[in-house]
């Protein structure tokens, strides 16, 4: 797995939350020379992350030096490592060029504006964080109804299609595990039995 690399454009960026960048990413923080203090909590949480936190202080002042330091790291980092992932973290603009020569060249280098655009939760997080969580009865009722609704002869007669009639059913949001649970809650409640591997539905 290729390392990542995030270069904070601290002077542009400002605090951020340290808590949210990956377990594994490396934190580079480059602060101007202009900036004399650092809040004591945000160092705190820099410090945390060990081997992971590199910081880089501008060595003089004037028009893009920031810019310039990140600039030459970041091509550091890349003469070192080529297959290293970069993520400049800035609103500034004028890194598109650049990276846009680097991409060309077939380096992993790209702009984000905040944390989240740098990482964006996987859809997969993002479906259980904002999908509300749904009791195993509520499955159970569901899931009687829409057999309900269904014509006799044309209900699943085996466990196996039944199971992956519901799978469909719920539009592959439950996991096959919730989908055999909800059978079996079905069977017990005697809505269903089943006989030498036959289906008999009692509604």
């Amino acid at each position: 797995m290729s390392e990542i690399i995030l270069l904070v454009d601290f002077e542009n960026i400002g605090k951020i939350d340290l808590t949210a960048v990956p377990q594994g990413v490396k934190v580079a923080l480059f602060f101007g020379a202009a900036q004399k203090t650092v809040p004591r909590e945000f160092m705190e949480a820099a410090l945390k992350l060990r081997e992971r936190f590199e910081h880089v202080n501008a060595g003089g002042q004037g028009k893009n030096a920031l810019d310039f330091h990140i600039a030459y790291y970041l091509g550091e980092y890349l003469t070192k490592s080529p297959r290293t992932e970069c993520i400049i973290l800035s609103r500034d603009k004028d890194f598109a060029p650049l990276v846009k020569h680097l991409v060309v060249r077939g380096f992993s280098v790209r702009t984000a504006n905040t944390l989240r655009d740098a990482f964006p939760p996987r859809p997969a997080q993002e479906a259980r964080r904002s999908a509300p969580a749904r009791e195993p009865g509520a499955a159970q009722e569901d899931a009687l109804e829409w057999l309900a609704g269904s014509a006799k002869n044309r209900r699943p007669r085996t466990r196996k299609a039944l199971a992956a009639h519901l799978y469909s059913h719920f539009s592959k949001k439950r996991s096959e595990a919730d989908i055999q649970a909800t059978i079996d809650r079905l069977l017990a409640s005697g809505q269903l039995t089943e006989a030498n591997g036959r289906i008999t539905y009692h509604f």
